[in-house]
């Protein structure tokens, strides 16, 4: 007579399983988690370069016969039209970084927080340096450089 084979998995064969799952999660989730942070900090730098040029490209072709700057904080970036930058003037346009992201060791030239574009060249007479950062990490970073051009560069 013919025996049944009985169908099914052992309680040995499951934890195998789960423990070959449990191998293969702790080598991708860490892979993912900086995929997603460089894609982040990516994004934000290309951002925050788009908004830098805006103001110089106003100061380029002397929008509303003015001068524009940006003025940097550790979670923003603003584009002033004023001479100096003033935290309550309402044509100030504010560019908030992520909440995981913040700036470090913004320097710029002659001291302050603030880079001001001259009209029709573009150019600044301030050579200035700020780096994007993780909150909390040493992950990875990006520093954005003004040039007297006033050309920005982020690397």
């Amino acid at each position: 007579m013919w025996k049944l084979k009985k169908r099914g998995f052992t309680a040995i064969e499951i934890l195998f399983a789960i423990g070959i799952l449990g191998i293969i999660m702790a080598i991708i989730v860490p892979s993912f988690s900086n995929f997603r942070k460089a894609s982040l900090i990516n994004t934000e730098t290309q951002d925050i370069v788009s908004f830098i040029n805006k103001s110089r490209l106003s100061s380029m072709s002397s929008k509303a016969d003015l001068t524009y700057g940006v003025h940097f904080d550790s979670n923003k970036v603003v584009v002033f039209s004023t001479p100096t930058y003033s935290a309550v003037e309402s044509t100030n346009e504010t560019r908030m970084l992520n909440s995981l992201l913040y700036f470090a060791g913004t320097q710029i030239e002659g001291g302050g927080s603030d880079v001001v574009f001259q009209k029709v060249t573009g150019s600044t007479n301030k050579y200035a340096t700020t780096t994007l950062k993780f909150v909390g990490t040493t992950a990875t970073s990006t520093t954005f450089v003004i040039r007297p051009s006033g050309v920005v560069i982020a690397y």
